[in-house]
């Protein structure tokens, strides 16, 4: 009997001759993967529906593409083209006038991204560790002010928690979305920036957007990018050392954890205690939460 691929319908089975099944696969891939010879374009990850847009400075949009796709973005009238370079593509918006109104921001390549409810205004960072992790949830006496926090005007997007011992230029891969004030999405945001964006905006009467981006805990150092540590002009090259030791004691303490987690599971046993919190290194949190929201235009 001839080998070959077989084909079902609803009719009795049909057997291919093995000279037939590379057209058959070539045809197959046709018909259903063309699109994949070529990675659709794409955006950062700050770029979503109900995106905040800094008012009055050039505002960078940008995202990937394959090598030598021209990339064209429109916002506010605006028109701005590009050709990718090393699977990359960036524009710049010439300043932004602040507007409420939700527009669409179009980005056009071989395939198209529409990003829709963009508005325009001014755009905050709030970081640092335990303060500005704080939810507002957890304040003092929140309930009515999580009762009355819905905004249109006043747009919250949180970065997701990641280390990293390099500098990194995409979020990660967790989902982030911008999103409106609202009861359910000021209870988890930062109680800080809550407070502060929701004085901001009426006060200046424009949107306001804040990204959210912090860790309880953490030392300034590991929100400080390398070069800064190692400038010799900031004299600060002497932070470095201390994480030598502080790093070998946390791995020992990790050894020890891991090893009694393992015993107790080995035994069926339930195991509650919690990890060593690590130190973290210098520059960690700028790397890998600081580093990929640049160079999105901010206040």
């Amino acid at each position: 009997m001839t080998r070959g691929a077989v084909l079902r319908f609803n009719s009795p089975p049909m057997r291919l001759p093995s000279a037939l099944l590379v057209p058959v696969a070539a045809l197959a891939f046709l018909a259903t993967g063309r699109d994949r010879l070529h990675a659709d374009v794409s955006l950062h990850g700050l770029f979503t529906d109900h995106a905040v847009l800094q008012q009055g400075r050039p505002v960078p949009v940008w995202g990937r593409a394959d090598d030598g796709e021209e990339v064209t973005v429109e916002f506010a009238g605006q028109s701005v083209s590009t050709v990718a370079r090393n699977g990359r593509w960036s524009v710049r918006l010439r300043p932004l006038k602040a507007s409420a109104e939700g527009r669409s921001l179009r980005v056009q390549g071989r395939t198209a991204v529409v990003v829709r409810d963009v508005v325009v205004g001014e755009v905050w960072i709030c970081s640092g560790q335990s303060n500005m992790e704080w939810p507002l949830s957890a304040s003092h006496e929140p309930a009515a002010d999580i009762a009355a926090s819905a905004n249109p005007n006043l747009r919250l997007f949180t970065v997701v928690k990641r280390r990293s011992p390099v500098p990194q230029t995409e979020l990660d891969h967790a989902p982030h979305a911008w999103g409106a004030a609202s009861p359910e999405a000021v209870r988890r945001f930062s109680a800080v920036g809550y407070y502060f964006g929701r004085d901001l905006q009426p006060a200046l009467g424009v949107p306001v957007g804040l990204i959210h981006t912090s860790w309880g805990g953490s030392p300034a150092e590991v929100w400080m990018s390398q070069d800064t540590l190692e400038d010799d002009h900031l004299h600060v090259r002497d932070i470095l050392e201390p994480y030598v030791p502080s790093l070998k004691a946390h791995e020992a303490a990790m050894s020890k954890w891991r090893a009694a987690k393992a015993a107790a599971e080995a035994k069926g046993e339930k195991f509650t205690q919690g990890s060593p919190w690590a130190p973290g290194r210098p520059s960690d949190l700028y790397n890998g939460m600081l580093r990929p929201l640049m160079p999105y235009a901010i206040a």
